[in-house]
């Protein structure tokens, strides 16, 4: 069969690349969304061409999957990146300075890493890390047991654990995380 089955959109050519680093950097089309702070929904339209690719938006998917943000506006940025891809090398240009998870990370984002008492203190960094544990029963025994651990370690720290922890876990133990 050629194409997409009868009735499924086609992906525009920002679709297909967005499709191909999501891919390269195992990431699930719900992760890629909520790491990206939108929808499943609008990040399908943009895909199919069918809503526009604000500048927001770009900005944060290109942080999510560890590019420039110019890769996903520039098919020439975005033929080197397929090629670094291949190759093995980094993902993007010269203008890459360090890596998270084995992803290039741009330089103007690289950000540094938390302390244990910043890190317990904002869900945020744990549902990211929770993001990236396996689906299925398995990877929902892996967040739990990272959950206990990170009890564990803010007890030993002595850092309180906001209320959102509480609610992160409860969403893990629910199979919604």
């Amino acid at each position: 069969m050629n194409g997409p089955p009868s009735g499924t959109p086609e992906l525009t050519a920002l679709g297909r690349q967005l499709e191909m680093l999501r891919l390269d950097r195992g990431l699930s089309k719900g992760e890629l969304a909520r790491n990206a702070d939108t929808s499943r929904q609008q990040l399908w339209r943009v895909m199919t061409g069918k809503s526009e690719l604000t500048t927001s938006l770009c900005q944060r998917l290109a942080e999510v999957l560890g590019i420039d943000a110019r890769v996903l506006r520039d098919p020439t940025a975005f033929a080197r990146v397929v090629g670094d891809m291949a190759g093995g090398g980094s993902h993007g240009s010269g203008d890459m300075s360090g890596s998270v998870a084995g992803r290039a990370v741009p330089a103007s984002r690289k950000t540094p890493a938390p302390t244990v008492a910043e890190y317990l203190a904002d869900p945020r960094w744990i549902a990211r890390t929770l993001a990236t544990c396996p689906d299925g029963e398995g990877g929902r025994l892996l967040k739990r047991r990272l959950l206990d651990g990170l009890e564990d370690a803010a007890r030993e720290a002595g850092v309180r654990l906001p209320p959102a922890f509480f609610s992160v876990r409860g969403r893990v133990v629910n199979g919604e995380l």
